[in-house]
């Protein structure tokens, strides 16, 4: 394997890899990436619930920030939770399952939004 910048090899090493047909070794996705991939799905869900939200579409902002808590509460993502629970009441956060605050301070609704671009550690197990 190389990696390279344009033309330029940055970077030259080996890669291991193990061939199997037992689905369950090969389909696993590494802890870490997952943690990842959540957290770019968690970022999507707040902003478009907070645009939704912004719109009128009550709906779809309660499901959106529903899935936006559940993602939180997965990836162990505590300040995504905390500000979360500054636009929404959870009822369950394993489900998703909230309800869109009458009175949301706008300065908390942007916190989230900004807050929602960064990615955060992961929770230790």
């Amino acid at each position: 394997m190389q990696v390279a910048i344009g033309a330029d090899v940055a970077a030259r090493g080996p890669v291991k890899a193990t061939w199997s047909n037992d689905s369950e070794l090969t389909a696993k996705i590494d802890k870490q990436v997952a943690h990842y991939t959540g957290q770019t799905e968690l970022a999507s869900m707040i902003q478009e619930g907070l645009a939704a939200k912004a719109a009128g579409d009550d709906a779809t902002a309660t499901t959106k920030l529903g899935r936006a808590v559940q993602l939180a509460a997965e990836t162990g993502n505590e300040e995504a939770t905390t500000r979360l629970k500054k636009v929404v009441d959870v009822d369950d956060e394993k489900e998703g399952t909230v309800r869109l605050k009458k009175s949301v301070d706008k300065a908390d609704e942007m916190a989230l939004d900004t807050a929602s671009t960064k990615t955060s550690r992961i929770k230790k197990s």
